[in-house]
């Protein structure tokens, strides 16, 4: 999600999707990857690994683990979206082979989900759980630890926006976005930044050993293009927020814009991922 939201829901549009994809993999914390494919290593020897990944959409996210989990791997590709998930098996590399298996599934991720990670060796997803409830990431802390699954949960928004220089309207927009966060995006209220805090809890709870690493997103001038589509979203979600103030939040997404583009300020969105090792006991 990373701030910018579609009009309404929680589907997101394939372009923005394609545009945020290098920005994504440049920021992940790769020793949680590196140390999620040791894991594997140990626990899926001989065979295929059995990795799902939640809220795939395009495949950003297989794109960015396949080459780095070095070994076979079974992939269950899951989300609501049909032409997103049509999109992510027309993206796969024509030189994966038999190394990576993929199946692509429609599944309503607001519905129970053990019966699709039962047997998983790995539950991943990015960029999703701000959307969904505290209920959802607990019911998934539960599943995945019951099916003896490792967690990798990637570049959820932690609430951090900051731009390298000031703006007398930041304030004012920041907090308007932090309601539109934490509306009923089809998973209950959301838990928008708060998010991975809830998720560390939950994980701990059911026994995994947990390590988080930040994923800022680091936007400059060459990143113009992403950060013109981020404020936009961030401007429409404001506004929703504050319709009375449509003319001010428009005049600072420009002013913002601009700032980008003209190299004058530099843009971090604050990101965290999260890794849970489950206790091998429950195994």
């Amino acid at each position: 999600m990373s701030g910018a939201l579609p009009a309404a829901g929680s589907h997101f549009a394939d372009d923005w999707l394609t545009l945020r994809e290098a920005v994504d993999h440049r920021s992940r914390a790769h020793g949680l990857t590196f140390f999620a494919a040791e894991h594997l290593r140990r626990t899926a020897a001989g065979r295929h690994a059995r990795v799902v990944d939640l809220g795939a959409g395009r495949g950003s996210n297989l794109r960015y683990l396949a080459p780095r989990l070095h070994r076979p791997v079974a992939w269950r590709l899951l989300d609501q979206d049909a032409e997103l998930l049509a999109a992510a098996e027309r993206a796969m590399p024509p030189d994966a082979g038999e190394s990576c298996q993929l199946s692509a599934e429609i599944v309503d991720l607001a519905a129970p989900l053990a019966p699709v990670l039962r047997d998983a060796d790995l539950v991943t997803a990015s960029a999703l759980i701000d959307l969904v409830s505290r209920g959802w990431i607990d019911t998934l802390a539960e599943t995945c630890a019951h099916a003896g699954a490792a967690v990798l949960i990637t570049l959820s928004v932690d609430g951090r926006i900051q731009f390298s220089d000031a703006d007398v309207d930041d304030a004012v927009v920041r907090r308007a976005l932090a309601r539109d966060q934490a509306r009923d995006k089809g998973f209950g209220l959301a838990l928008g930044a708060a998010a991975p805090a809830v998720l560390i809890n939950a994980l701990a709870r059911c026994g995994y050993a947990v390590a988080t690493q930040p994923s800022d997103w680091q936007l400059g001038r060459d990143d113009a293009a992403l950060a013109r589509a981020l404020i936009a979203g961030w401007h429409s979600a404001a506004t929703s927020q504050q319709p009375d103030q449509a003319e001010r939040m428009a005049a600072w997404a420009a002013r913002r814009v601009e700032a980008v583009e003209r190299g004058r300020a530099r843009l971090c969105i604050g990101h965290v991922d999260v890794l849970g090792l489950p206790n091998p006991r429950r195994r």
